[in-house]
């Protein structure tokens, strides 16, 4: 079986985008999994992607940045505390577990050790 790919305009990105938004970031998901998958994260990232090389790329590569969106910023940790496989995590693994929750956004290293402090202070 031959994998997907999808033809999508800029409108159907953006749809997509909220889309994934809605799924990822919702605190009370159907399912549990949606906000942490690497499927979903990765998808998510090809999307901004596709919306930062559009002609209003300079605009969204502001939106994506994770320090201008505390809101997801937080749920994102809210969802990561209910991660089972977190807290037995080690440093590096933990980094990937974030990164998988914060898709789609843009971060620094110490965005990221402070989003990890924030969840169990053993950064």
């Amino acid at each position: 079986m031959d994998g997907l790919n999808l033809q999508l305009d800029y409108y159907g990105a953006l749809n997509l985008h909220k889309a994934l938004l809605e799924a990822k970031f919702n605190l009370e998901p159907d399912n549990e999994l949606i906000s942490g998958s690497p499927f979903v994260a990765d998808i998510h990232v090809q999307v901004r992607e596709f919306l930062m090389q559009s002609d209003m790329g300079n605009q969204w590569k502001e939106w994506f940045l994770l320090n201008n969106r505390s809101y997801y910023r937080e749920r994102a940790i809210k969802r990561m505390k209910r991660c089972r496989h977190f807290d037995a995590a080690v440093f590096e693994e933990k980094k990937k577990i974030a990164a998988n929750f914060l898709a789609p956004f843009l971060y620094s290293e110490e965005e990221i050790k402070s989003v990890l402090e924030e969840l169990d202070g053993s950064v």
